[in-house]
């Protein structure tokens, strides 16, 4: 179980990293206005949205795993 909940942990700092990473690299090289007003964004805002919601997901999920295990060695 603790092997488990620690790549669980794992999985999710890496995805939280890969996100703002991602939206970093998004702000800096990919965001521009053309002549004509248009906006134009490349793939890695959606992978930055998705990776930090599924990291914050297994955050969350590991979290609600410590809370069981503490109650439940009461």
């Amino acid at each position: 179980m603790n092997m488990f909940t620690n790549k669980i942990l794992l999985a999710s700092l890496l995805l939280l990293s890969l996100g703002i990473l991602s939206l970093i690299a998004e702000s800096t090289f990919y965001q521009f206005l053309d002549n004509d007003g248009y906006l134009h964004e490349s793939m890695f805002l959606p992978l930055g949205m998705i990776s930090i919601t599924v990291g914050m997901l297994f955050l969350l999920f590991f979290i609600i795993q410590k809370i069981r295990c503490a109650f439940n060695k009461k």
